[in-house]
């Protein structure tokens, strides 16, 4: 579940806020809520991971599509960052932390089995966004921050496994408590979870999909004509298809992919199993391409259920609900926000305010001009806070 406490944080001036915590870091903490901390550390490291790592990469696309790991490195370089991408990574670390202390108030916590659950849960909530990600990318024509170097898209255990310690405990202690603040109040009896399975079949029917490329739309039709003539798709992807990597194997693509996602993405209402779909054109190739649902499996109750407890629990009526519990709480908590990052207005860290440029001091540089935005003393001021390039 996505922490949104308000509106998102509005972009502001670009502000260097970057060094990374030493061990003896005595610095005064990034914000507190409840009179617990979130360390400048701890900031830093998130901060850091999500710009220059490659798992932390994919991960802030997945939490933040309208930011990229370019467009947060803040005015001073490599170790610097955006006050925009500063402030909304700090305002997803406080809510955190505030729905961790709401679900602590109403005596929930968080155990090593519940740990592994959560685990296993992300992972496979993961792969879902990941794969909806690479699509979208590949369907504007950008390269996805969730391809290995070889261009294979990665799984969300590979993405956790790329992560700090620090940063991936924190992800998967974030999804247990929210497991359990969602499970207090919801509907998982058994009949609940056999209602739900049988009114979403889609989700839990495993299809097979082939595909075959063609040239033009008129060969497409022909092999069409083969397909519903009796011919077997195996046999005509072999001896036709233009996709060398699937045409050796049948024009087979696999049989991971459920029932509503395969709809979904060829845009159809209803697949017949072993029915050839009408050729649509690649608008990358040019190729006209034929799929084939070749098979289809139902799977059972049984081991479907773990599916459909968790889909429950993802419902919208009751993410609604949590989040508009921990609104409450967060509404009369104590919350404070180093000054560096900002402020804490209306449920979210707001950026300093920049002085008049004719106030700001000259850049450490020499330069005898007054700075400017991207060289101020505000852009000065470091995460570590060891000192700052200009004056205060």
């Amino acid at each position: 579940m996505k922490r949104q406490l308000s509106g998102a944080v509005a972009a502001v001036t670009v502000v260097a806020v970057g060094a990374l915590a030493t061990a003896c870091d005595v610095t005064p903490p990034a914000a507190s809520a409840n009179g617990t901390p979130i360390s400048t550390g701890t900031l830093n490291t998130q901060l850091h991971t999500l710009q220059a790592t490659a798992a932390g990469g994919c991960l802030l696309q997945l939490q933040n599509a309208q930011l990229t790991t370019l467009s947060a490195v803040g005015a001073g370089g490599t170790g610097t960052y955006r006050m925009a991408f500063a402030d909304s990574v700090l305002n997803n670390q406080v809510g955190d932390l505030l729905a961790e202390q709401y679900a602590m108030s109403k005596g929930i916590t968080v155990s090593t089995s519940d740990l592994k659950t959560a685990t296993s849960d992300f992972q496979s909530t993961l792969n879902g966004e990941i794969s909806a990600e690479v699509q979208q990318a590949g369907s504007a024509g950008t390269t996805s921050s969730c391809l290995d170097a070889s261009g294979a898209t990665i799984s969300g255990a590979q993405l956790l496994s790329g992560l700090p310690d620090q940063v991936r405990t924190a992800q998967i202690r974030n999804e247990a408590v929210d497991e359990k603040l969602l499970a207090r109040g919801a509907d998982l009896s058994d009949s609940a979870v056999a209602a739900y399975y049988a009114a979403n079949q889609p989700l839990f029917t495993a299809e097979c999909v082939g595909v075959i490329a063609t040239d033009t739309q008129a060969h497409a039709n022909q092999l069409i004509a083969q397909l519903n003539g009796g011919a077997a798709f195996a046999d005509v992807a072999r001896a036709s298809s233009l996709d060398s990597q699937t045409a050796a194997n049948g024009g087979a693509l696999g049989c991971n992919y459920t029932k509503a996602r395969v709809e979904q993405a060829l845009r159809q209402s209803s697949i017949a199993v072993g029915k050839p779909l009408a050729a649509v054109q690649d608008s990358a190739s040019g190729e006209w391409i034929i799929y084939e649902v070749t098979n289809e499996a139902v799977e059972p109750l049984s081991a479907a259920a773990p599916v459909a407890r968790r889909e429950l629990l993802q419902a919208t009526a009751n993410v609604t609900r949590v989040s508009r519990e921990i609104v409450a709480f967060a509404r009369h908590s104590d919350v404070s926000i180093d000054p560096r990052y900002g402020s804490w207005k209306s449920l979210v860290v707001v950026a300093p305010v920049a002085p008049p440029e004719q106030y700001l001091l000259a850049s450490a540089s020499g330069n005898p001009t007054a700075a400017t935005g991207s060289s101020g003393n505000l852009n000065g001021v470091h995460a570590g806070g060891t000192g700052s390039t200009g004056g205060t």
